[in-house]
């Protein structure tokens, strides 16, 4: 019953959510949505020169969601995209309850489960924000599912909707690609542990899958836009660079137009522009050296503006897609602009806090288990933690792991009633 309830809830404050505050597209959402109507008319310009896919050609995946979108539904229609939304954050609350039950199978914990994400303001918050940030969530949750329920049934049929799961996920949000290393080093240590070989060919797949599948998305567009191949954008690097760079108007390590200006400044020659990052890096990391107190603060300040904010950006860019709408009703103006904003920005930080309390509880215990399959939320966490310690950092890109961090609270609760209980009898 507590299940269903949060599924409902789920659901119904996503498309609340969604009608109050009906937003449009705009930054990158806009441009990827621009783009797709283009391709509709038979325009492929963007691949071209300066064009936005010259140096981001990995959004092509999100791309042809927008287009089969619009294809079906009409341009500009968003609401079925943030349908679709409500349709992932289903999935992702749905599979946060199938990975409790395989991993922590004890009702009390199923239970805080539910209460839990009930309180998962952050993520309805993003049903709004047409990006691969949500349907990715809601693919990489039932990937990570399918794959601990292998490990404890050994049943090779789960590996198929991992393995599918996985690789769409990473097409639509290629952050994914750190839980997927997750997944593969669990599978690994499994292998080794359970003399199991189908495993390690299931990591294979889990591999090679995303490669596929990009490769059949890029095929599909060279041929559309008769060019040989897909421009090969700017080198992952770049990112790495721009992740290590002081910032003075944002914070550090956030996106600040580094890799695209860097590519553009180097004609956008691949070779060229990982040299000139190559450097960047090694100024920074020479700055870094030569005042050991200040790099401590900079990757200091570049930690906590990710992960110590409760919505992780959400309430941001809510108000900044609404400004391209003057109609909002006066609901939707108290919570965006209003005192509401602080209503609900005070939920989220009690939430935040208790989320991180129970999962840090998790986290201590469980370095005593020894099972592979309990070690795959906390180590898709960390290994989250540590990759935006050198990648591009931003409060959004913190989302998906703190939704990972709910079951693993909801373990920690449980055994802190468990150690009350013993204390107070």
């Amino acid at each position: 019953l507590l299940e269903r309830t949060a599924l409902v809830w789920a659901v119904t404050i996503s498309l609340f959510i969604i009608f109050l505050f009906r937003v449009r597209v705009s930054c990158d959402s806009g441009h990827l949505s621009n783009i797709a109507i283009s391709f509709l008319k038979g325009d492929y310009s963007e691949f071209l020169g300066d064009g936005y896919l010259a140096h981001y050609p990995h959004q092509l995946g999100m791309i042809g969601l927008f287009q089969i979108v619009y294809y079906l539904f009409g341009i500009e229609n968003f609401i079925v995209l943030q349908l679709l939304n409500v349709v992932a954050i289903f999935s992702a609350v749905y599979y946060l309850h199938r990975i409790t039950e395989e991993l922590f199978p004890q009702l009390q914990i199923r239970v805080i489960l539910s209460l839990l994400c009930m309180g998962l303001l952050p993520l309805y918050l993003y049903s709004t924000f047409i990006y691969g940030d949500i349907p990715g969530l809601g693919l990489v949750l039932p990937a990570m599912y399918y794959a601990i329920r292998y490990q404890n049934t050994k049943r090779k049929l789960y590996a198929l909707p991992a393995v599918v799961c996985m690789a769409f996920a990473i097409v639509l949000k290629s952050n994914n690609s750190v839980i997927l290393i997750a997944v593969i080093l669990i599978l690994l240590l499994h292998a080794i542990q359970s003399k199991d070989k189908f495993a390690v060919l299931f990591s294979i797949l889990l591999i090679c899958s995303p490669s596929l599948i990009n490769t059949g998305i890029n095929s599909y567009y060279a041929h559309a836009a008769g060019l040989d191949s897909i421009p090969s954008g700017i080198p992952k690097i770049a990112w790495v660079a721009m992740g290590l760079q002081e910032n003075e108007y944002i914070e550090n390590g956030w996106y600040n137009s580094y890799n695209w200006g860097i590519y553009t400044q180097n004609d956008h020659d691949a070779d060229a522009t990982t040299q000139a990052c190559i450097a960047s890096i090694k100024d920074s990391l020479s700055g870094f050296i030569a005042a050991p107190k200040s790099g401590l603060h900079f990757f200091y300040k570049k930690f906590i503006s990710q992960w110590n904010d409760p919505g992780y950006q959400a309430q941001i860019t809510v108000e900044w897609y609404s400004r391209h709408r003057d109609d909002h009703s006066k609901l939707a103006l108290y919570l965006i602009y209003g005192n509401g904003r602080f209503l609900v920005e005070g939920i989220m930080n009690l939430y935040h806090f208790m989320i991180l309390l129970g999962s840090s509880i998790f986290a201590f215990f469980s370095l005593w288990e020894k099972k592979p399959a309990n070690t795959l939320l906390s180590l898709s966490v960390f290994g989250g933690y540590f990759f935006h310690l050198i990648w591009e950092a931003g409060g959004r890109y913190g989302l998906g792991y703190f939704v990972i961090c709910v079951p693993m609270a909801a373990w920690g609760f449980g055994k802190l009633i468990e150690l009350v209980s013993s204390t107070v009898t």
